[in-house]
């Protein structure tokens, strides 16, 4: 597909609400049909085009930008067990300039670092072998002291998970793969992790949009 063509004027009614304004076009570029590989060998799909664009992000540096996509498809895709219908198809994965990706993944090193701490003391103190002895129950009090701090280091290793949990909304993930690619109009180098896809369904009144 070609990915660098500006809307018209008179596509401008024809405006995704998901994406939002300002979303450049997507053009098929193969004729008649794209092709994709499952398990009945080469299949051919075709894609009536669609719209993209990145929303900038409201924070700090190395936050994530927002790459946004939609695609009709004409024709059903299936592979292995997943079968997507012939409806819009959308598209959405965190993105980072070069430099943002590395403050990104800077500012997430110690966050990570914390929750994995925390469940390495909460297991080591958990451990048959060398854990807290007191757990094993031979002393009512001292046990009763030993549950007392074993629901202190869950409830830190909670927190800690849920502070990773909430980073991972806005830096990159310690454990994903970024695509490398270009930020677009420029050679600059741009990572995309990893994204979401959602499926529009056209209904008798309106539209629905599932994952």
């Amino acid at each position: 597909v070609g990915s660098d063509a500006m809307p018209s004027n008179s596509s401008s009614n024809d405006m995704d609400a998901v994406i939002g304004n300002g979303a450049m076009l997507i053009e098929p570029t193969n004729e008649p049909s794209s092709t994709y590989i499952n398990s009945r060998g080469e299949q051919k799909v075709q894609i009536n085009g669609g719209g993209w664009k990145i929303d900038l992000p409201q924070g700090s540096k190395g936050y994530a930008s927002t790459l946004k996509m939609h695609l009709d498809l004409c024709t059903e895709l299936e592979r292995n067990d997943v079968t997507v219908s012939a409806d819009r198809l959308y598209l959405f994965a965190p993105c980072w300039r070069e430099g943002e990706y590395q403050r990104g993944k800077m500012a997430m090193e110690p966050i990570v670092a914390a929750a994995k701490e925390a469940q390495r003391v909460l297991d080591e103190q958990l451990s048959h072998e060398d854990g807290d002895r007191r757990l094993d129950g031979t002393d009512p009090i001292d046990t009763v002291l030993a549950y007392k701090d074993m629901a202190k280091l869950v409830a830190d290793r909670d927190e800690r998970k849920r502070r990773r949990r909430e980073a991972e909304k806005i830096y990159p993930r310690d454990d994903d793969e970024a695509i490398m690619g270009a930020w677009p109009g420029t050679t600059e180098p741009m990572a995309i992790g990893s994204g979401a896809v959602l499926l529009k369904r056209k209904k008798l009144l309106g539209a629905g949009t599932k994952g």
